[in-house]
């Protein structure tokens, strides 16, 4: 089991170590300690523990003064990004009282919360009942065979209607179950030039950059598919797509992602978005695809509702996923400031993006495919929308069988 210590006292450390390794199964080669939350969280992008010893007293950075909530501040920094390995157990533990009163009103019985004094044993006791708990949580995780399926191509959403799309795909669809997971995967089988491909289609819990993380890491999991694509709808931006339009997002960032400056005695967002960008093994097929007229006017003709006037289009261009959903145009704009080849906004492809960049080798090609169904802003028209969700559905068929296939 990899435990890392997050502790800026020395003496503390020297001691919450001792009492670590007085646990049968437990040695310092287990146990890696970091003074600092910026340490720990440029161990976490990289590496996964199964538990943290975190101090509640914790400073940000090495040349900074620890801070009565740097603890609870470093844990709602990495649940709240999809690009760090988030632990299984967290035990919080402090002698500062300013902290330990933070932690009481945020967070409660949570996280197993211990009082350090060094002239007691109890807190000793109440760490080692806790880390035995972790210990045996892992044991009973690591004897227990994984289960994996085969699966060429993962299709994710994020709502129902869009995995709906998907599923009314020509293809013989069966629904698969794991045991303890309550998600539903869908799988198919389809025909391709190069012999048959394993398809499996899923939708997240809700909406947002998390949740379609966690799918895409328990799909990648389950499965290893070799590619992992991202399907359903999205906003656009006015004058540079069409209603229905397809976007397939390259680069794909969070535009939500920097910090408050103080300009001028008033608080000023300053962007510092991370770009993932699509696989250069994959992104020429992707842009021949956008300019592929006969499969987007196959699409557009096999739709058989009502369909907008103009040609079906594909774009290869930067998509902005934020946490929120957008209906000001101002927002948007805003968002735009900060990127002038912005093509769309939406919620999930940074996280299934990140997903894939991180996760264990072999890692998937990861995409995108988004249809726009509104301009992120007032003037919302949800006719358009059954048109969009099956030009994604769609598209993404035809990428699998005309030119993932053919490769």
């Amino acid at each position: 089991m990899k435990i890392l210590i997050v502790e800026d006292d020395t003496a503390k450390l020297r001691n919450i170590a001792a009492a670590l390794t007085e646990i049968d199964g437990i040695t310092l080669d287990d146990i890696t300690s970091l003074t600092d939350a910026t340490a720990a969280k440029r161990l976490l992008r990289e590496s996964n523990v199964d538990l943290i010893v975190l101090d509640l007293h914790l400073p940000d950075r090495i040349d900074l003064p620890a801070t009565p909530t740097g603890g609870l501040d470093f844990m709602r920094s990495i649940s709240k990004r999809p690009d760090f390995f988030v632990p299984t157990h967290v035990v919080a533990i402090s002698g500062n009282p300013d902290s330990l009163s933070a932690a009481a009103e945020d967070v409660g019985e949570l996280w197993g919360v211990i009082r350090y004094d060094p002239t007691s044993t109890q807190w000793r006791d109440q760490l080692k009942s806790r880390v035995r708990y972790a210990q045996a949580a892992w044991r009973s995780m690591v004897g227990r065979p994984r289960e994996t399926r085969r699966g060429d191509v993962a299709i994710l959403t994020a709502l129902n209607e869009e995995l709906d799309a998907i599923l009314r795909l020509p293809l013989e669809w069966s629904e698969f179950r794991p045991e303890g997971d309550g998600t539903r995967y869908y799988e198919a089988t389809i025909e391709t030039g190069k012999g048959p491909m394993r398809l499996v289609a899923a939708t997240a819990s809700r909406m947002g950059m998390a949740a379609a993380a966690v799918l895409a890491s328990k799909t990648i999991d389950l499965y290893r598919p070799s590619y992992l694509v991202m399907g359903g709808v999205t906003g656009g931006v006015r004058n540079r797509v069409n209603l229905g339009d397809i976007l397939v997002a390259d680069p794909s960032y969070d535009w939500g992602s920097g910090k408050y400056e103080i300009v001028d005695g008033k608080p000023e967002f300053a962007p510092n978005p991370d770009q993932l960008r699509v696989h250069p093994d994959l992104r020429p097929e992707l842009v021949k695809a956008s300019k592929d007229k006969l499969l987007l006017s196959a699409i557009r003709a096999s739709f058989p509702g009502a369909k907008p006037n103009h040609e079906l289009e594909c774009h290869v261009e930067a998509v902005g996923t934020g946490a929120a959903v957008l209906s000001d145009a101002a927002m948007v704009d805003g968002i735009k400031f900060h990127n002038r080849k912005l093509y769309g906004v939406e919620m999930e492809i940074y996280g299934l993006m990140m997903a894939a960049e991180i996760c264990a080798k072999p890692r998937p090609l990861a995409f995108s495919v988004k249809a726009v169904s509104d301009f992120a802003d007032p003037t919302k028209d949800d006719d358009i929308r059954p048109y969009a969700l099956h030009a994604s559905a769609n598209f993404i068929l035809r990428f699998v069988t005309d030119y993932i296939g053919a490769r």
